[in-house]
């Protein structure tokens, strides 16, 4: 016996129902919350949890510290601002430590955004500058019922664990994103700008 046959009447099959302008959502990648130390967080979502630490690394431009742990079958990406001008720092100030946004994956932004705008939803931060790696918009939460909601497509799969990159080194800053890449810094590319 399924859940639709359990009252008196039968429900409809809302898998069927056609949904002209909607982009078809690939997966949740991950869910982010916001912390003062991303050092504090650890033993929960390492320890307690048993998390699997994937990637991880230092966003000079927005001043952010980042790593994602795994967590049974979904990802858990913790943020830290790295300075007082940074916007994670006015973000817990005004709300505090916890959820910052959730991650969706598509196919296509540039159809994602028609498709939200349309709708009458509202979207900002948009880059999609880097039109081979990472494509990426933001539903602002007074669009998104309170939440932020990060729209992206990428053909990396961001599944793999880091081979090398231990937590120690991503809390020492020794791991830097850029590009939509981690990089050691012992092997930035001459064109690093920071």
């Amino acid at each position: 016996m399924s859940w639709r046959t359990l009252g008196q009447a039968a429900l409809p099959d809302t898998d069927s129902i056609n949904h002209p302008n909607v982009s078809l959502i690939r997966r949740v990648d991950h869910i982010a919350i916001a912390v003062r130390s991303i050092a504090s967080a650890v033993p929960l979502y390492r320890d307690a949890f048993g998390g699997t630490l994937m990637y991880g690394g230092d966003d000079r431009r927005l001043s952010i510290r980042s790593v994602v742990y795994k967590l049974a079958n979904m990802k858990i990406e913790i943020l830290e601002p790295l300075s007082p001008d940074s916007y994670l720092t006015d973000f817990i100030e005004r709300h505090g430590e916890g959820f910052h946004h959730m991650t969706l994956a598509v196919d296509d932004v540039r159809k994602t955004i028609d498709d939200l705008t349309t709708s009458g939803f509202e979207v900002v931060d948009t880059d999609l500058s880097s039109r081979d790696l990472w494509q990426e918009t933001f539903i602002r939460p007074s669009s998104g019922f309170g939440c932020l909601i990060q729209v992206v497509a990428t053909p990396i799969s961001w599944d793999e664990q880091h081979p090398t990159m231990t937590i120690e080194q991503v809390l020492n800053g020794e791991w830097l994103w850029w590009q939509s890449q981690t990089w050691h810094e012992t092997m930035l590319p001459e064109d690093y700008p920071f």
